[in-house]
């Protein structure tokens, strides 16, 4: 590989580099991009054997079309990659030459980079950009997780303020309307439930009202049948049973 062109594809990675500290990038797309860069199939695997996002000729078929479909490696595949502790260059499998490159971030395993090519090994200027590659999308998952745990802990506080707002009547009847749904979703008849419990109608109306507001339900009424309840946060449960 030239120089130039080394230095050309690696100002490319350094670019993808900076656009993931700041966005979360997709794993596909990164997939894609890294096949033009590595000129060689690409696969990004995390931790629990999902495939996150990959690039792959019809030729390699590292992976089986069902895992492909389904994203997800199966048991044997998730096996052979947690076994692989360290770089691996240049191993041969099923006529393909790979570079398998763990994921590692402070110490913790966060998944696999995979590079394959036909017939051609990895020379010393892609096992250095597959080195970067590796690098890339360990920032990435950093970075998706990161957006995950911020999300979790949003929708958490949604839920915590849109029982706040509740009145204590308001609230016991939540309790005993999410006694009755099996699931996350469910039918309730007002007017049923207040005569069960010792209820208004008014407070059970009011307190869908204010959780719908919040956008931790979903409630439609649908006449005699009664109220159509969808749960939108799954943190409604968990925050209900430590009140």
């Amino acid at each position: 590989m030239e120089m130039e062109k080394v230095l050309e594809k690696n100002r490319t990675m350094h670019h993808l580099m900076q656009k993931a500290t700041v966005d979360a990038l997709d794993f596909q797309n990164a997939a894609e991009q890294l096949h033009d860069l590595l000129q060689c199939s690409i696969y990004i695997v995390n931790g629990e054997g999902n495939l996150l996002g990959y690039c792959d000729t019809d030729a390699m078929q590292l992976f089986s079309r069902q895992e492909l479909e389904e994203k997800c490696c199966q048991k044997e595949n998730q096996e052979w990659l947690v076994s692989i502790r360290q770089p691996v260059y240049n191993q041969w499998h099923n006529g393909n030459c790979l570079a398998l490159l763990p994921v590692v971030s402070q110490s913790e395993r966060l998944g696999m980079l995979i590079c394959g090519r036909e017939q051609e090994e990895f020379a010393a200027e892609g096992q250095l950009l597959a080195e970067y590659a590796a690098t890339l999308a360990s920032v990435m998952m950093i970075r998706a997780a990161s957006r995950k745990a911020e999300t979790e802990a949003r929708k958490k506080n949604v839920v915590q303020l849109a029982l706040e707002v509740l009145s204590y009547s308001e609230l016991e009847a939540v309790k005993y309307i999410f006694n009755e749904i099996d699931g996350n979703e469910g039918f309730l008849v007002a007017s049923k439930l207040a005569e069960e419990y010792k209820l208004t109608r008014s407070v059970i109306v009011n307190a869908l009202r204010k959780l719908e507001s919040a956008g931790v339900i979903d409630a439609r009424s649908l006449g005699m049948k009664g109220t159509y309840i969808k749960i939108l946060n799954d943190y409604l449960y968990e925050e209900l049973a430590a009140i």
